[in-house]
């Protein structure tokens, strides 16, 4: 059975930080005579022979993946993974419950040692999602996070082409723009070991608690020159 843990990329459904616009549709060409409520007139050829848009969007947005160029102007792009790359054959779900600005320790996931040293995708539902619909100012200002020691323990020790969260980043976002240097746990994922690895930020996790998942997809568009890109991400899970 496929679930799906990504959410929707209705606007209305989308959590973003205040100062950046949601996805934008723009009508190109429609097969009308003239507009439809709420739709914009101006520069669109109606009554054409197929319906045409444009899109325009934050390539952080909804669930995504980073990959190592969001943090280094020297490292991997979008385009340097392979699709095998999106397709993970270990997946594995931890449940470390957080709340408001709490760190994911090390300890907590070396009680996991065992299961981390066979799996090629780690993702972690904190509960924090819970929030997201309710609370969306809270689950961008105050969302929990990796530790930095806990980031570097699992790309030390454990060969993880991917790391999965329930929150809208990695790392707590307004609180890493001020650290110096800034945004040290996505370097810490994405920089380390100078492979390809890919962190996957406001996953909708909450579907897969419980599941025995066999394997996961992570699925972006695959456009070039970027350090992000929304995903259709699911996974095959048993029961």
């Amino acid at each position: 059975m496929l679930i799906e843990f990504s959410y929707s990329l209705d606007p209305e459904e989308i959590v973003m930080p205040g100062e950046i616009a949601k996805p934008q549709v723009k009508l190109r060409s429609r097969m009308i005579e003239g507009p439809g409520p709420g739709e914009d007139a101006q520069g669109v050829r109606w009554g054409s022979y197929n319906n045409t848009s444009i899109v325009e969007f934050f390539t952080h947005t909804g669930t995504h993946i980073d990959v190592p160029f969001h943090v280094d102007p020297e490292a991997l792009k979008l385009e340097d993974f392979e699709i095998s790359d999106f397709v993970f054959d270990k997946p594995l779900l931890l449940e470390i419950p957080k709340g408001d600005m709490e760190r994911i320790s090390v300890e907590e996931l070396a009680r996991f040692e065992a299961q981390l040293s066979k799996s090629d995708f780690l993702m972690v539902y904190t509960g924090f999602s819970e929030v997201r619909k309710t609370e969306p100012k809270r689950y961008v200002a105050k969302q929990p996070s990796f530790s930095v020691n806990a980031a570097s323990y699992l790309v030390d020790n454990f060969n993880l082409r991917g790391v999965g969260v329930d929150l809208i980043g990695i790392e707590n976002i307004p609180e890493a723009k001020e650290l110096s240097p800034p945004f040290p746990v996505h370097k810490a994922f994405l920089l380390k070991k100078r492979q390809k690895v890919l962190l996957v930020e406001d996953a909708d996790l909450a579907p897969l608690v419980g599941k025995t998942i066999s394997r996961a997809y992570v699925i972006p568009l695959r456009l070039h020159g970027l350090e992000a890109m929304p995903v259709t991400a699911f996974a095959d899970v048993e029961g």
